[in-house]
């Protein structure tokens, strides 16, 4: 993948004068991995950890991090925040994110 996977393009109106960021992902890479994962088919070949109550159950594309912190007001980075981060990924709508098919 790319190392600066999100790019930024900066327009000027300069009937509001305001400055207007436009940011873009391509995310097709991530979430092809992610369906792959979900359905055992990982280039990974399954990824073991030594405690089996852990497990990778999905992968956020940068640009949705920023949506949901941007739109929702929510921090992945948070652990306050992290009850929501799982409402949500337990979401049918974000379904493309997920890597498992357990409930978080």
């Amino acid at each position: 993948m790319n190392n600066d996977p999100i790019k930024t393009q900066f327009n000027y109106d300069a009937a509001e004068e305001k400055i207007i960021l436009h940011n873009t992902q391509d995310v097709e890479p991530l979430l092809k991995l992610n369906k792959q994962e979900f359905n055992g088919d990982s280039i990974y070949g399954g990824v073991e950890t030594k405690d089996k109550s852990m497990r990778k159950v999905a992968s956020i594309p940068l640009i949705i991090v920023e949506k949901w912190k941007r739109e929702l007001g929510i921090d992945i980075m948070n652990k306050a925040h992290m009850p929501k981060v799982k409402q949500l990924l337990n979401d049918p709508e974000y379904r493309f994110l997920r890597t498992h098919e357990s409930v978080i």
